[in-house]
């Protein structure tokens, strides 16, 4: 009965207010005491102490300012009345002196944080005052006029001016010391550190001197003796949250929070207001409705005034943690353009931004991370330096110092276990990562992780199809040179003509694979993502040379390939990709010629008002009706053994790209009919030329009147490479097109042959040992602009292709074909004298062109 007596004379709002305040307090407290000791006693014992008497007696200031907003106030009497004044007196001086000693302790450059003597003389000699005029006589308060809770009048003692002037001197020089902390520390977060601390002292001690002090001594006026006690509450979470941490949010941001809950909280109390005034209606069921139908609409009156807040702070309607949250979906489609963004909203220097796989001391970063479940901030990093004798923090330092890394956040793979780290470097004007940025990179890059991830396995492929790629072309190569050789050996010898075929054949293989290698290069770099080589073409010129470039395994089986129309239309394409399409068809249906001796591949054109179609069909054994809707899956195979499944996948996405479609009908047994839709060429698109690199001229064969070098004209060539096998079957063509052929195995030696010999034209591979073609070629260009300089590689990324096309005249793939190498010399070389080939067995060309998978 007793204590429900005491909840019902405290129940009232101030009261409450107050005692809510006191309650959040002591929470902090909790978590300060809990947090500093976990940094270490020594710390605490020397620095943060002063803070933590601070609090305690901040909370008894504040309980005690309660007591006169209850019924207790008038229960009590005027005795309890004085006596609780008295306390609240010395708790408030408590309060003012340990924050001063805090400051003194903060700002120390003594072993220990020992305060100077003079400080300690101040509050060995204030202390004793304070508490001997508030506990003895009536020298701070005489007697206290009660009248109400919340309404009493309290008449001061002859000491009161005094003591409230120690409260004033306290309160001023904690401000000093902390502009002085602020003045004297070349440090970013200390400075920031001083000015929380000085705006939360400033706004409690402001509130306090106005009120306590000025209001109720000189104007006896105690309506407002609740508020101080409230407002503490900013004193006490600004001055420790900056000194437990050194991340701190943009004092624009909390401008905008500020303004935002503000506005909300006005919007919520307002139609309150307005029916206590004006309406006559019961507030408790009115404020009940409204407080459930405000909490539906919060949401949407917080986005209202965000806008509204953003645009008077930023200027903008969106904050910058919004737009770095709002860049995850341009992770999805590209991480490399989404980083670029990045650094614009952070402005960060361009492409200093890095996801890294593995770097130097990583294991150290990711226990740290795994540590302190927290992101690695260099300035917090250096202040931890200062303050702990710890070797790893030491060195995490030294290696971020060294390498001028601002903050590393990690990433994680779908086991929860650290796979990259976001390195970003310092900002461009030397500001601090603020946390609203920090927490918007961490929730970005947790969203984003899934495609960085997949993003770093792609690289990974990429790279190692490069190296599998090099690896493959130098052994078909050294084939194809010996296969070369043998053709040139049984020219003039009467062997027989299956003989030849097979020589012939072998040359084809070869020419196959490097035609495989470029589909799979093709593949993994994602080359198929625009229209930059797209131009018309005549279907019947390009099937006719699609089907004759295409490698069979014998004349029989090319004999089995038709096309039974006599139609033409133009189709705007890439020719690569649409004899990768072409070749995909012929190569899936000749699979299985073998088991369907009958079977054979017939090509019609058909032409209409919507569209034009090509329908390849072969007569085979047919797709079963369930398995017909997934061959465009990517990865799906069927029935065939090895295959990737990424063959078909890829001309639907060729087929995309051309604005068309392509689709399958199939009867199990009897055919599979693959229709590719093509839309009409528009009168712009027929205007423009095709894009053909020059080793996708059509071969010398095809022309009518092919031509080459006479022995008249001998000409010099420098072929570079550090593969042997490719510069000698470089050079074995060019001989045979009557060039002198010099060798160089690196860019340095090709700089030095061309300054000390007379060079008619350069092939340049791309990647070597000592110099690269890149570097080599733009060297030689200084002294020799109009030397042709033809790259001669295997590249395949479109960043190197970019490369080599800015930098050098040309480019073939290797290994290439004495065709190709004949047609470039011609258009480079200008010869005014040419003959006619007459080449028997010459082997077909490889053109810069993808085939099946």
């Amino acid at each position: 009965m007793v204590g429900d007596n005491f909840i019902i004379n405290i129940i009232y709002p101030k009261a409450l207010l107050l005692l809510g305040t006191a309650l959040i307090s002591f929470l902090w407290l909790i978590y300060f005491l809990y947090t500093t000791l976990k940094q270490g006693i020594k710390k605490f014992k020397f620095l943060y102490y002063p803070y933590f008497i601070y609090m305690i007696f901040i909370i008894l200031w504040i309980l005690s300012n309660a007591y006169f907003h209850t019924e207790l106030l008038v229960i009590n009497g005027e005795k309890w009345a004085i006596y609780m004044a008295k306390v609240a007196n010395i708790f408030s001086y408590m309060a003012f002196s340990s924050a001063f000693h805090f400051s003194c302790r903060l700002i120390s450059e003594k072993k220990n944080n020992r305060i100077k003597l003079w400080q300690s003389l101040l509050l060995f000699l204030l202390t004793p005052y304070a508490i001997y005029v508030n506990c003895i006589g009536n020298y701070t308060v005489v007697h206290v006029d009660i009248l109400s809770p919340s309404n009493f009048t309290i008449h001061f003692g002859s000491s009161t001016p005094f003591f409230f002037s120690t409260l004033i001197i306290f309160t001023s020089l904690s401000v000093l010391n902390l502009f002085n902390f602020r003045r004297k520390t070349n440090n970013k977060i200390n400075s920031i550190k001083s000015t929380y601390m000085s705006l939360g002292i400033i706004i409690f001690m402001t509130s306090t001197a106005s009120i306590h002090i000025f209001s109720t001594y000189i104007f006896k006026d105690f309506s407002l003796t609740w508020l101080p006690p409230v407002l503490s509450i900013t004193e006490v979470l600004l001055i420790g949250y900056a000194a437990l941490f050194c991340r701190f949010y943009s004092w624009r941001y909390l401008s905008y929070i500020a303004i935002n809950t503000l506005s909300s909280i006005i919007i919520f109390f307002l139609p309150i207001t307005i029916v206590s005034l004006l309406l006559n209606m019961n507030n408790s069921i009115f404020i009940l409705i409204w407080s459930l139908l405000y909490g539906t609409l919060i949401d949407k009156v917080w986005n209202f005034f965000s806008q509204y807040s953003s645009l008077f702070i930023y200027r903008e309607k969106t904050i910058p943690s919004d737009k770095i949250l709002d860049l995850s979906n341009d992770f999805q489609s590209s991480p490399q353009q989404a980083l670029e963004s990045l650094t614009q909203l952070l402005n960060i220097e361009k492409k200093k931004i890095k996801i890294v796989s593995s770097m130097f001391s990583k294991k150290i970063y990711e226990n740290y991370i795994e540590k302190y479940n927290s992101v690695l901030v260099f300035d917090e990093i250096e202040q931890y330096v200062k303050n702990f004798d710890d070797s790893n923090i030491k060195f995490i330092y030294e290696q971020m110092s060294r390498y001028e890394n601002a903050i590393i956040i990690p990433l994680y793979d779908n086991h929860n276990s650290i796979s990259q780290l976001f390195v970003s470097p310092h900002k461009n004007n030397g500001d601090l990562y603020s946390n609203e940025e920090i927490h918007a990179l961490q929730k970005l890059l947790k969203k984003a992780q899934i495609y960085i991830n997949y993003q770093s396995h792609i690289h990974h492929s990429q790279a190692m199809a490069k190296s599998i790629a090099h690896e493959m072309r130098s052994p078909l190569a050294q084939v194809q040179l010996h296969l070369e050789n043998l053709a040139n050996f049984t020219t003039n010898m009467s062997l027989s003509t299956e003989i030849k075929n097979e020589i012939q054949r072998g040359i084809d293989a070869v020419q196959h694979g490097n035609q495989l290698i470029d589909i799979i290069l093709r593949e993994v770099n994602q080359t198929l993502n625009n229209q930059k080589n797209m131009a018309p073409f005549s279907i019947t010129e390009l099937l006719n040379l699609a089907i004759h470039d295409f490698a069979y395994e014998s004349e029989e089986k090319k004999e089995r390939v038709s096309i039974s129309s006599d139609i033409d239309f133009k189709v705007y394409v890439n020719k690569t990709l649409f004899d990768f399409i072409i070749f995909n068809l012929i190569r899936n249906a000749i699979y299985y010629f073998d088991s369907s001796p009958q079977s054979r591949i017939e090509i019609e054109l058909t032409s209409g008002l919507k569209d034009n179609q090509l329908h390849v069909t072969d007569y085979g054994p047919g797709i079963e009706p369930q398995i017909v809707h997934r061959i465009f899956d990517e990865f799906f195979t069927y029935q065939k053994k090895g295959g990737s499944g990424l063959g078909l996948s890829y001309c639907k996405r060729a087929m995309k790209l051309f604005g068309g479609d392509i689709q399958c009908q199939s009867v199990y047994g009897e055919y599979t009919r693959f229709t590719l839709t093509f839309p009409h060429v528009k009168q712009e698109e027929q205007l423009a030329q095709p894009q053909i690199d020059v080793a996708e001229i059509p071969p010398p064969e095809r022309l009518e009147s092919a031509q080459t070098i006479s022995a008249s004209q001998k000409q010099i060539a420098l072929v570079t490479d550090d593969n042997a096998t490719q510069r000698a079957l470089a050079k074995l063509y060019l001989e045979s097109l009557h060039f002198t052929v010099y060798e160089a195995k690196n860019g340095k030696e090709a700089v030095e042959m061309v300054h000390h010999n007379t060079i008619d034209i350069v092939f340049m591979d791309v990647q070597m040992p000592v110099m690269d073609g890149l570097k080599a070629c733009t060297i030689i260009k200084e002294t020799h602009p109009t030397l042709p300089i033809i790259a001669l590689s295997g590249e395949s990324g479109e960043d190197e292709i970019a490369q080599i096309k800015s930098t050098m005249d040309g480019w073939l793939i290797k290994p290439t074909t004495r065709q190709l190498l004949q047609q470039t010399v011609l258009k480079w070389l200008e010869m005014d004298s040419l003959q006619t080939v007459n080449h028997i067995n010459t082997p077909k060309p490889q053109a810069n062109t993808i085939d099946t998978l």
